[in-house]
């Protein structure tokens, strides 16, 4: 299972929907999240000018998070609504090993250019 984050600015459909019929969105939200195989690590709401909603998701890789994340925001119930992949300390640290391993091999539009 991979981590990801999900950050959503409702909008205001939902804003008018959640004040006629107050809703806990993580009970209601939570059988979508089974179907796709994720789990909901944290579902919360913040007072961010830029987005109001930030999920910590574990899920089975990035198609699943897309597939998920398009049927979500075409619902209309979020005005943005994007996924990030999260890396632990450790995974990040194998990913710039792999890059330092296989630095010299690659060549930058720069070094190209001055060979000709």
């Amino acid at each position: 299972m991979k981590k990801y984050i999900i950050t959503g600015k409702n909008s205001q459909e939902t804003a008018a929907s959640m004040l006629n019929k107050p809703q806990n969105r993580r009970e209601i939200t939570e059988p979508l999240a089974k179907a796709f195989g994720a789990n909901f690590i944290e579902f919360l709401y913040l007072n961010h000018p830029d987005f109001d909603f930030l999920c910590i998701v574990m899920a089975k890789n990035d198609e699943d998070m897309a597939a998920v994340s398009n049927l979500i925001y075409a619902s209309g119930a979020f005005n943005v609504f994007n996924w990030y992949r999260a890396f632990e300390a450790e995974e990040w640290k194998n990913i710039y090993e792999l890059a330092s391993n296989n630095m010299a091999s690659y060549i930058t539009a720069k070094q190209k250019a001055k060979e000709e």
